[in-house]
């Protein structure tokens, strides 16, 4: 047993010091993203806060996400749709229009529709309107209420403020997370309506909708259509100051998930 242990302290020592330093920093890195791995996955804990939820995120999805539902099939139990429209000066005329709804949702579904690998965008819309009603569950009725007001002369910030002086609702951390994703919410908007309609773009304007799914004991007598869709409004914006390179990388997407061909 000695003379074993004595060859293999040997042959360690015959490995080059490059290689074992190398290995040693592997372990170091794997150790690492583990502990930090395991810090993303469990519930939230003051080592999260610590070291701050953000950073951990940033290096946990930099690119790519990872959808628990892999593990856990979770099938969808409600219908959502993510429509925008805007106010639109005729070039022409100068007359202000407004424009029909468009559901970005249900061009997401044709995009994905038959696409063993749909591009990452194919779902912006519809994760969009998750999180804007994860976003809207903690307000009290007259911060919902307030969501429909129009922002267009007064700036959108304003809109924050007056979340937080009603009593009762929303803290200022759930209020931050609506108002982020109104920004993105009005980019969308903006991004579409660049490209489905011809004029300056004046307001532009978003709602979501939701309709569940039938129980499984209505599946022979009706299918999601036939259920009542809810709607979510929200007042109308100023649109978003989307620079060229970005109206024109979006061109792709608003195509296909606008239908505009």
């Amino acid at each position: 047993m000695d003379d074993r242990s004595a060859e293999q302290r040997r042959a360690l020592k015959r490995i080059p010091l490059g290689a074992r330093l190398f290995a040693g920093l592997l372990v170091l890195v794997m150790a690492v993203h583990t502990v930090i791995i395991g810090v993303w996955a469990a519930p939230r804990t003051p080592i999260q806060d610590e070291i701050g939820s953000e950073n951990v995120r940033s290096y946990v999805l930099p690119w790519f996400e990872q959808n628990w539902s892999i593990f856990a099939p979770n099938p969808r139990r409600v219908a959502v749709t993510f429509e925008v429209r805007a106010m639109i000066e005729d070039p022409e005329t100068g007359e202000e229009i407004v424009t029909d709804w468009v559901d970005m949702v249900e061009g997401e579904d044709q995009i994905v529709r038959y696409n063993p690998a749909p591009p990452r965008t194919s779902k912006i819309a519809r994760r969009t309107t998750d999180n804007l009603n994860s976003a809207r569950s903690p307000m009290n009725d007259d911060q919902l209420n307030q969501l429909q007001a129009n922002y267009v002369e007064a700036p959108v910030e304003q809109l924050r403020d007056d979340l937080l002086s009603i009593d009762g609702g929303a803290d200022a951390d759930q209020v931050d997370a609506y108002m982020s994703l109104d920004e993105v919410a009005v980019s969308l908007a903006t991004g579409m309506a660049h490209h489905a309609w011809e004029g300056e773009i004046v307001h532009v304007q978003y709602r979501t909708t939701h309709r569940p799914a039938p129980s499984y004991a209505q599946r022979e007598e009706m299918t999601v259509d036939d259920t009542d869709r809810g709607i979510r409004e929200y007042g109308w914006r100023a649109p978003a100051d989307l620079a060229e390179e970005q109206i024109e990388l979006f061109e792709p997407y608003a195509r296909q998930a606008g239908d505009l061909g």
